[in-house]
């Protein structure tokens, strides 16, 4: 058990995940803080389900300030966590990757401007498309080592979009599959977009235990125009 600033969490460690069930987790009625190690530990294989259960994330290399400031912002039910607040070893870390989620905002936003505005010719997607992008990315790696084309911001964009034009749900654990990374990247990936304004977290009405992403309106109106504009680029002419 933690505290934070406006109440309790329960913090839990890798080497903790065997002894709880999510329904368990579920019936103490407390967020929940998983705190991660290394990507490869044996003791993360429950982590999908845990992950989705999960209100926020820390990582065996992030500082006491850094964990202060997530339990402080899960107990009081708002983002809490600001690069400017961290001790110099987890503030590097977190900063490049906030700087590039913040990078990656900027460049949606002026592709969104350009949908406004017109100009390039655009054909309508939808996510058949989408997902024939995902799957030559992933095609990639029968031909190149996959570390060398590892992108998985842009990968769980395309993820998400691709579900928004489906009409289904995201859950934590299926948008990590979706990066293509190891689980923790993923999560550090998903906390800083998050920050950056780019991913929502929302509790799945459906089942109070689970955690869905979706990408913000903003968001998804550029992802929708860059793929309009990349589709009119190829079209048949």
């Amino acid at each position: 058990m933690t505290r934070g600033a406006d109440g309790d969490c329960l913090a839990l460690e890798s080497g903790d995940l065997a002894a709880f069930s999510v329904d368990e987790l579920a019936a103490w009625g407390l967020p929940v803080v998983l705190v991660l190690g290394a990507s490869g530990d044996d003791a993360t294989r429950r982590l999908p389900a845990l992950a989705d259960r999960a209100d926020g994330f820390v990582f065996a290399d992030d500082d006491a300030a850094t964990i202060r400031q997530v339990v402080a912002g899960i107990t009081a039910g708002t983002p809490a966590l600001q690069v400017r607040d961290l001790s110099d070893g987890t503030a590097r870390t977190i900063n490049a990757l906030s700087v590039e989620a913040g990078r990656i905002a900027d460049a949606l936003a002026r592709l969104a401007d350009q949908q406004r505005d017109g100009g390039v010719a655009q054909q309508p997607v939808d996510a058949v498309f989408v997902r024939r992008l995902l799957k030559v990315r992933r095609d990639r790696d029968r031909f190149f080592p996959a570390e060398i084309f590892a992108d998985p911001a842009w990968d769980m964009l395309l993820d998400l979009i691709a579900a928004q034009l489906e009409g289904k749900p995201v859950p934590v654990s299926s948008l990590c599959i979706a990066a293509a990374v190891p689980t923790t990247t993923a999560l550090r990936w998903i906390r800083s977009l998050s920050e950056a304004g780019l991913f929502v977290r929302q509790t799945d009405p459906a089942d109070a235990r689970r955690t869905l992403i979706s990408l913000a309106p903003d968001a998804a109106e550029a992802m929708l125009a860059w793929l309009r504009l990349f589709a009119g680029q190829f079209a048949v002419r």
